[in-house]
């Protein structure tokens, strides 16, 4: 791809969050959708129509020849199928989080991108958003000296109380842990580096879960995964955070991300968003400083759900650059180790040695224009 080339994009999967990708990728104009698939016809027509989309096969998606890049946003069982076909059908893949359900499914993913020199992406994104990107900045500042701590407290009551369909949150590769632990888990990777161990522990608290939302209001959703996963993460910096994923809180007045550092404290924006309020406490201070965001990228396309997909963006722009992008595999496969080894050390009730590791991904400059990304 040259710097003056558009990246012809393929979706797969037309749930709640495709239009939002669609949206931002087009805020950008060296990346284009053309086509849409999903398993089933009226959300991939819809789709289609509300952006002006081919809805096709998978397989005619796969052997279009204008087609570089396919955006995986299945359910979580359907990643590793999906990005394998679109891999070894010579696509570069982004993929929604997680890489896959197992280790082995995301190394065998990683091995067939690099045999085919070939990109392979994955969400989540958000912290490339601007408050994140403040965050980040601060940190390398020394604003509140070295990292020591922290916390990191996810804390739901359960996505039946508001997701259309909420059954496959409870399945395989679902739960707390791998559906929104993987914004915490990468955010706090990206600003503190790679995780040394972790210890975990983890329950099931009801068996069964009602779904209060139509159109499957009354549905009995079996529970197969941990519902409430708690540990610490020590950082080969040094840092150690106490984490708290869960989908049987009711309420809580945590923050969702706190650093505590030699020389003070800061409290982060929510992870699962792009931007929002950052504040410090520095060593002698009165007050908590608020620190106003300055960096790109804190809002989408207005009527969608922020700015999801812009790492697939991100991506498409390294190709152009000739650069690593920053939401790698490699951050990936290691964020999806830590989570996994939660569950693993509540079995064995030992701490767990995390084997993989990644790079801190490269900051986004702070002075760039929206658009671009170096």
């Amino acid at each position: 791809m040259t710097s003056n080339s558009q990246m012809k994009v393929g979706i797969v999967g037309a749930g709640n969050i495709s239009a939002t990708y669609v949206a931002t990728l087009h805020m950008f104009d060296f990346i284009r959708v053309k086509s849409v698939y999903d398993m089933y016809e009226e959300p991939a027509r819809k789709l289609a129509e509300q952006f002006g989309l081919e809805s096709v096969s998978l397989d005619t998606m796969l052997a279009d020849p204008e087609i570089g890049l396919v955006i995986n946003l299945t359910t979580p069982t359907a990643h590793y199928p999906i990005c394998k076909k679109a891999l070894l059908a010579g696509k570069h893949v982004y993929c929604e989080k997680p890489l896959g359900v197992s280790m082995a499914e995301a190394e065998e993913l990683m091995a067939i991108a690099r045999a085919g020199d070939l990109r392979l992406g994955c969400a989540p994104d958000t912290f490339l958003g601007g408050g994140h990107q403040l965050t980040r900045r601060l940190l390398d500042e020394g604003r509140i000296g070295k990292a020591i701590s922290g916390t990191a407290m996810l804390l739901l009551p359960g996505h039946e109380h508001w997701h259309p369909n909420p059954a496959f949150f409870y399945g395989r590769g679902g739960g707390p842990m791998l559906d929104v632990g993987p914004y915490y888990v990468t955010n706090l990777i990206a600003l503190l580096g790679p995780v040394k161990e972790v210890f975990g522990a983890a329950k099931i608290t009801r068996i069964e879960r009602k779904v209060k939302t139509d159109p499957r209001r009354g549905e009995t959703i079996k529970v197969l995964v941990p519902t409430h996963l708690t540990g610490v993460m020590e950082f080969h910096s040094g840092a150690t955070i106490t984490i708290a994923t869960s989908f049987d809180v009711i309420k809580h007045k945590h923050n969702q991300i706190e650093i505590y550092g030699s020389e003070g404290s800061m409290v982060t924006p929510d992870p699962n968003n792009f931007s929002g309020k950052v504040e410090i406490f520095r060593d002698g201070a009165e007050a908590w400083e608020e620190i106003p965001v300055d960096h790109p990228y804190t809002e989408g396309v207005p009527g969608h759900l922020g700015l999801r997909g812009l790492g697939a963006a991100e991506m498409v722009d390294s190709l152009r650059a000739d650069r690593q992008h920053r939401v790698s595999s490699e951050l990936a496969f290691h964020a999806l180790e830590v989570m996994t080894a939660f569950e693993r050390s509540a079995q064995s009730r030992k701490v767990v040695a995390i084997h993989s590791s990644c790079g801190r991904p490269d900051p986004i400059p702070q002075q760039i224009k929206e658009g671009h990304f170096t």
